[in-house]
């Protein structure tokens, strides 16, 4: 995906496109690297609930879960405790 800076009054503006679903009114701090990139990271709020953020509406999970399962090459949950685990298992 590529934005092209572009004038806006007295701004050079890059814009987000929507499909990025960055919820409105999201603050960031910007910073350029030495190699001239332009970072930008959400600032985070004391009272930011993941749970309500809409840029998560139409997370897939399922396919999530089934990636992590697919880079770690086997699924946590169906591998049985062979070592210490189990003795910690008891406590």
């Amino acid at each position: 995906m590529v934005v092209k800076a572009r004038k806006q009054g007295n701004s050079i503006v890059l814009t987000i496109p929507s499909t990025i679903k960055v919820p409105l009114n999201t603050e960031f701090s910007v910073d350029v690297n030495k190699n001239g990139d332009i970072v930008y990271k959400r600032i985070a709020k004391n009272n930011y609930d993941l749970w309500s953020d809409p840029a998560y509406d139409d997370y897939d999970y399922d396919t999530e879960i089934k990636r992590e399962y697919q880079e770690l090459g086997y699924n946590p949950r169906e591998v049985k405790p062979v070592g210490k685990e189990l003795a910690n298992e008891k406590d």
